[in-house]
């Protein structure tokens, strides 16, 4: 085995990593821990895009592969697997919360912006919600420059990335509205993803459902199909079995712990981006073969800030899958990013990348709680004391009851035909607004928001793609999305090293086009005419503060109420956009970063112009599509690959055989309480 550089130390037998650390290793006998000092793949990001790809990469078995992550295994607590509690547990031992720039074109104050830290990323800690988004949002992406990208190019990876199920049927409790009824061949039946429905409804939800379509808003039978307007019972990334959450890890990990070409290290993070001769990694490195630009040779990482950093090395490509928010940073503090900023950060310039953490976009969101007041109503805050006691003990012996059911899943996608007459006038209104962009912005990213903005304004137009979202939950919150944010934010490293940006500069901007406060406005006077229909009014509801009925009519002061209230719907996304580089793009079709030979992002980051839906079903296809085990066949009668496999087919490269039995990733032997192992450097100690 080669040697890895850890600091100026250079071990000749293996790389030391703590056993405390939760490094998922057998340990030798000695108590050290060995490690490649060089993989064909180094994925960094254990979220979707890295586990995806990870898993795709290494079903070849000559293949190596090595994923870094910041976070940790979950412990598969019930405060994360168990539906029911999304919500009113805070699993905050796996998410790290960030700080957001005060809001100018809000209220002046700042928000929070948490992202899940553990190996499954935010899919261990979000709300399940399973929504694909309109099958006019993802040709929008093909409109801006990125053939294969439509709808019919991404519904294969859908399809792959899901193991869809019906919802159950049973006498216990309500069943399922009867909009309810998938369209054909739109759905996965082998994916890794479990999607399904839970065994239990709130009677709340059927009063949600009814009221909606009071309101002439019709049911939509299949909100994943390609049209995904209506009001409808959403899916869950859930088992339908066992009824417990399905995340990126259990679906992409547990099941192929097996493969010795797949390893797996965490509590440890990528630092730095290695390129071309300015290190001791470079000298052997390989790249995808035919490319030209930069060279990636592998990556530097370490425990914390006080702990001497190691190299690896690459000898085909480093995918970048740290999310919207990390992936643009460690782009920046590796020299890839806007010359002004990385000069501003005292980083050498590798390539000039405007585009690399601009057109930030996130769902803008509101979350009023008109609390439900009807006599013998039962939520999911009743689940207290010896209640909660009843419902743990149904959920465990039958898997069936209250805790079966997520908080949100009775939602409504609003188009904005529906619910004004003044259609034609609010989509001039959006054509018209100008110098709404960060002053940072140069002329690629402007003309990319000009065919951004075309894009936007034709999606509204249309009664398939909805404007704004509304969620339910049993309690009373009905909570409110703009679907189509025409705001666009930016994030930006605040130092040169990585440890230092453990909350980057963060600014979306929120309503910095006002186009996104008045489609809020309108979901909120939808809300507040939803509450008045026969079967929200049963309810007896209760509006917060400032949102009452009076309230809603007086858009002055329901302004300012959402203005304090808006915050973002942790679905930060396009900070380093697929698009043509004329117009501000950071990747291209391939995800292969401009100006590298063997770079790729696989996550949020890349995704041109959100959907209107929950991202994380686009997260999965995007990274299923990056790395797809496709059905066209090679000379040799193997089956091609999409995108990473297509571009590294047929190559080898001139490294050393993998040793099959150098790791063991068997996560339950590493999961046992033990003291930490010999270490040979008190470089590691904790």
């Amino acid at each position: 085995m080669r040697s890895v550089i850890i600091g100026a130390f250079a071990l000749v037998i293996s790389l030391l990593l703590p056993f405390t650390s939760s490094i998922h290793i057998t340990p030798k006998p000695n108590g050290t821990l060995p490690i490649q000092d060089r993989y064909d793949y180094i994925v960094i990001g254990a979220g979707i895009g890295g586990l995806v790809v990870a898993n795709r990469l290494s079903e070849d078995p000559s293949t190596s592969v090595l994923v870094i992550e910041a976070g940790d295994l979950d412990d598969r607590a019930e405060d994360v697997s168990v539906p029911g509690n999304v919500g009113f547990e805070d699993p905050r031992r796996y998410e790290v919360k960030m700080d957001i720039a005060a809001q100018e074109f809000l209220d002046g104050k700042t928000r929070v912006l948490s992202q899940g830290k553990a190996v499954g990323g935010s899919t261990i800690i979000n709300g399940l919600i399973w929504t694909r988004g309109s099958e006019a949002d993802f040709d929008a992406w093909e409109h801006l420059g990125n053939p294969g990208w439509g709808w019919s190019g991404l519904l294969p990876y859908f399809q792959k990335s899901e193991r869809y199920c019906m919802p159950i049927r049973n006498g216990s409790t309500r069943e399922v509205p009867g909009c309810v009824h998938p369209v054909p061949g739109t759905h996965g039946e082998q994916g890794p993803v479990k999607v399904g429905y839970p065994s239990y409804h709130y009677n709340q939800s059927y009063n949600f459902l009814e009221g909606i379509q009071e309101l002439g808003i019709p049911a939509n039978e299949d909100c994943n199909s390609g049209n995904a307007t209506g009001a409808t019972i959403a899916p869950s990334s859930m088992a339908t079995k066992n009824q417990s959450r399905s995340d990126a890890r259990t679906a992409y990990v547990d099941g192929v712990l097996e493969r010795n070409n797949l390893h797996l290290i965490t509590g440890y993070t990528v630092t730095r981006v290695l390129h071309g001769n300015g290190s001791t990694a470079s000298s052997n490195s390989t790249h995808t073969p035919g490319g030209t630009g930069l060279n990636i040779t592998g990556v530097e990482f370490a425990v914390n800030s006080t702990a001497s950093s190691a190299i690896i090395a690459c000898n085909r490509e480093v995918i970048l899958a740290a999310g919207a928010v990390f992936s643009p940073v460690l782009l920046q503090v590796s020299g890839i990013g806007p010359t002004e900023l990385l000069r501003r950060l005292g980083v050498d310039v590798a390539i000039d990348l405007p585009g690399v953490g601009s057109n930030l976009q996130d769902h803008p969101t509101l979350q009023p709680v008109y609390e439900y007041t009807a006599p013998d109503l039962f939520s999911a805050q009743n689940i207290v004391g010896k209640t909660r006691d009843a419902v743990r003990q149904e959920y465990l012996a039958n898997r069936t009851g209250p805790w079966t059911a997520p908080m949100v899943n009775a939602v409504a996608f609003t188009a904005l035909g529906w619910v004004t007459d003044r259609l034609q006038e609010m989509l001039e209104e959006a054509a018209n607004v100008t110098d709404n962009l960060p002053p940072s912005y140069d002329g690629t990213l402007r003309a990319g928001y000009v065919a951004q903005k075309a894009e936007l304004i034709s999606l509204l137009a249309r009664n398939d793609t909805p404007a704004y979202e509304v969620m339910s939950t049993s309690w009373g919150q009905l909570a409110v999305s703009a679907m189509q944010p025409f705001s666009r934010g930016t994030i930006q490293a605040r130092s040169s090293s990585f440890f230092e940006n453990s909350s980057p500069f963060i600014d979306p901007r929120f309503c910095s086009n006002p186009m996104d406060c008045k489609l809020l406005l309108l979901a909120l006077q939808f809300n507040d005419r939803l509450i008045q229909t026969s079967p929200m009014a049963a309810l007896i509801p209760v509006p917060p503060p400032g949102f009452g009925i009076a309230d809603a009519r007086n858009q002055t002061a329901l302004g300012e109420a959402m203005k304090k209230m808006l915050t973002s719907g942790l679905h930060p996304s396009g900070t380093t956009s697929m698009l043509p580089l004329n117009l501000g793009g950071v990747v291209d079709p391939s995800l292969k970063v401009y100006g590298t030979r063997n770079l790729r992002v696989v996550d949020a980051g890349i995704i041109p112009l959100i959907p209107g839906a929950h991202i994380q079903a686009a997260i999965y296809a995007i990274a299923e599509k990056a790395d797809n085990r496709g059905t066209s066949t090679n000379d040799d009668g193997a089956q091609g690959a999409d995108i990473i496999k297509a571009e590294n087919h047929g190559t080898r490269p001139n490294a050393e055989p993998w040793p099959r039995s150098s790791l063991d990733l068997q996560f339950r032997s590493a999961w046992k309480s033990r003291g930490p192992p010999p270490l040979f450097s008190a470089h590691y100690d904790n």
